[in-house]
């Protein structure tokens, strides 16, 4: 029987906890499957114990509760893989702010069965908690990627992934903890993860919904994700660059910033959702050249939804 440790980093959202946790106990899984839930509260304050203890007394999952009292999330994520890598064969991730469909994991595991893949990861798809602005959705900033199911893919990210143990325990390196509240630390990774030869393959039927609070369907939160994505890149590529690197780079961030510009002018008078999508790639250019002097910007000092 596969054993599977599902991870939850979660700090200061109990009612997102809550509804995560609420998902759960209607997931089904393939009877040769065991499931444990694992919940790493990265709050000094531990908000999140109360809500564990009592999702224990109902869930029909086990669930493990443990603390990171460092705060940032790949510290978090480093803390579930230690307590997950022991007992389990494979590690499945959700954010606290998702909830998946009732046959999510079984997607993934037959997928990682099929294809024999190090890594399964499947689409997480955007829903708002209050209605937002019509140009939000049209502008599609809020929508991730989507894969037939079974093509190999470049990189994953913790809000909807299945990993093998033995994969993870073969790298010599896990999240990194020099990207505490800038994020990207699970798309960074990924992307040593496959580059090390390690398969990831895409699973469509494997869906998760992102809950989208009213503070983040906004057009100035969307640039400073934008942003905060081109610097962060940035500055994980430049680490171990070179002259020729730094000037793809600054090549790649001027192009955003015209390409972006020039879009958000021509679609700013009729579409909306276009012109918001040419604004964030400018930001993101931006971001680009930003990250070349070291500069991140700190996402996850500030705590969206609850």
């Amino acid at each position: 029987m596969d054993r599977v440790d599902l991870c939850v980093i979660t700090c200061q959202r109990p009612r997102s906890l809550r509804r995560l946790l609420g998902a759960l106990q209607e997931l089904r899984v393939p009877d040769d499957c065991s499931v444990r839930v694992v919940v790493v509260d990265n709050d000094a304050d531990e908000s999140a114990r109360s809500v564990c203890r009592e999702a224990a007394t109902w869930l029909c999952w086990p669930l493990h509760y443990t603390t990171e009292k460092r705060r940032g999330i790949p510290h978090a994520r480093n803390k579930a893989l230690a307590t997950a890598l022991p007992h389990a064969d494979f590690v499945a991730f959700l954010d606290d702010d998702e909830t998946p469909d009732p046959l999510w994991l079984t997607h993934l595991w037959r997928a990682q069965h099929t294809h024999e893949a190090a890594a399964v990861t499947g689409p997480a798809l955007p829903a708002f908690e209050t209605p937002p602005p019509r140009w939000i959705p049209e502008s599609r900033l809020f929508d991730g990627p989507r894969h037939e199911t079974g093509t190999r893919v470049s990189v994953a990210y913790t809000n909807n992934v299945l990993v093998a143990t033995r994969a993870l325990e073969a790298m010599p390196a896990l999240f990194d903890e020099r990207l505490a509240l800038t994020g990207s630390s699970d798309s960074e990774f990924f992307t040593r993860f496959a580059r090390a030869g390690h398969a990831i393959v895409w699973c469509d039927e494997a869906r998760t919904q992102e809950w989208i609070p009213a503070s983040r369907a906004r057009l100035g939160w969307l640039l400073r994700r934008a942003l905060r994505t081109g610097s962060t890149q940035t500055v994980v590529e430049a680490r171990d660059a070179g002259r020729t690197a730094a000037l793809r780079i600054v090549a790649h961030g001027l192009w955003c910033i015209a390409r972006g510009v020039s879009a958000a002018l021509a679609h700013l008078p009729l579409d909306h959702g276009a012109a918001a999508r040419g604004a964030a790639l400018a930001a993101a250019g931006v971001g680009r050249l930003a990250g070349l002097t070291g500069w991140a910007y700190p996402e996850y000092r500030r705590i969206h939804g609850a």
